[in-house]
């Protein structure tokens, strides 16, 4: 699959679940019901906090190593049950060390086993986008870009420096936890407007990033 339809795909994935997400925070009576389930989660989470603590980091470190779901998700009900703050660094945690088990799956296990994970399309794709652009600023952009769960197998595999990709890896994942903690926020208090229009500028950001990474690579 051409790399610009993957990201169309992913970005209309995202798109749709903002959507969704938007109505039923517009929605008094899906609300509700959706606030019911956080009520009950979070009073299971009370009862073992630590354990809470980590199926939530450990959700965050799948969801950056597969293509498949996505823990900001869950970004609600860890809002609800520790705070934004707590939430923001559940969820960054998770994502760093999802993306340094990745880049250990391409460095250390091979292409193989990181396609039998993510597909050997995405890996060839990538890998040759990358290939060659290995200076800092066209990694922290790649990593910023693309969805979560493709760069560090791609850097893994082309055995980028280690140090350098977890700077990226750090600074990239901030801004994403910001706007789902944000965008968490806006669901829990049924300002669907609000949590539309993060969404949208989020999905807006992203793709100007990747505008930029296109033009640095071509110069190059």
């Amino acid at each position: 699959m051409p790399i610009r339809h993957t990201l169309q795909r992913h970005i209309l994935v995202i798109g749709s679940i903002i959507v969704v997400a938007g109505l039923i925070a517009a929605s008094d009576t899906l609300l509700e019901q959706t606030e019911q389930i956080i009520v009950w989660i979070e009073a299971l989470i009370s009862r073992f906090p630590v354990l809470g603590m980590l199926v939530f980091v450990l959700l965050a470190m799948a969801s950056a190593m597969l293509a498949f779901f996505s823990s900001a998700v869950f970004a609600p009900i860890a809002i609800f049950a520790w705070g934004k703050t707590v939430s923001l660094l559940l969820l960054w945690l998770g994502w760093f060390l999802g993306g340094i088990v990745s880049y250990c799956v391409g460095r250390f296990l091979g292409r193989s086993v990181a396609s039998m994970l993510i597909g050997e399309e995405k890996i060839a794709n990538w890998r040759y986008q990358v290939q060659g652009r290995t200076r800092f600023v066209h990694i922290l952009l790649f990593q910023a870009a693309v969805p979560s769960e493709i760069p560090g197998y791609v850097l893994g595999i082309l055995r980028y420096n280690f140090p350098l990709y977890l700077t990226a890896l750090a600074i990239t994942e901030l801004p994403y936890a910001l706007a789902a903690v944000y965008l968490g926020e806006s669901f829990l208090k049924g300002q669907s407007l609000v949590f539309i229009l993060l969404g949208i500028g989020m999905i807006l950001a992203s793709a100007f990033v990747f505008q930029l990474y296109r033009r640095l690579a071509a110069r190059t």
